[in-house]
């Protein structure tokens, strides 16, 4: 079956996860799909994509504007999702779904700045 480039641009968000994958991503831990707020699979993976954002950003030297960077590397993210239509920004509930990935993906930032085995100046503790 060929693809159109919509449906390319679709499955990119996801980084072409094969649906079984997307699916358990989607099971929720707290709410549901009619809830304005709520944890499903989809946020720890945000929350560790930041954790890993933010080691290699700390890795070459960008503690000073570690935030902002995290920041900005993730906002691309979601709009490129916005704009492959996986997240429906116009709704209510796609707005909150940016929201909540932003907020897990900078608490991931956050957890390995503090409890990454960094300190202020960005070198390794033994």
């Amino acid at each position: 079956m060929p693809y159109t480039t919509q449906d390319i641009l679709f499955r990119s968000g996801d980084l072409f996860l094969p649906f079984a994958v997307r699916r358990f991503l989607e099971q929720y831990s707290v709410g549901s799909d009619t809830s304005l707020l709520y944890i499903n699979n989809w946020s720890i993976i945000h929350l560790l994509s930041g954790i890993v954002t933010a080691y290699f950003l700390l890795r070459i030297g960008s503690q000073k504007d570690l935030y902002i960077q995290a920041l900005i590397f993730h906002t691309c993210w979601e709009l490129w999702q916005i704009l492959g239509k996986n997240t429906l920004i116009g709704t209510l509930r796609g707005q909150l779904d940016v929201l909540m990935d932003t907020a897990f993906f900078m608490a991931g930032v956050w957890l390995y700045k503090c409890y990454g085995g960094y300190t202020r100046n960005a070198t390794k503790i033994e």
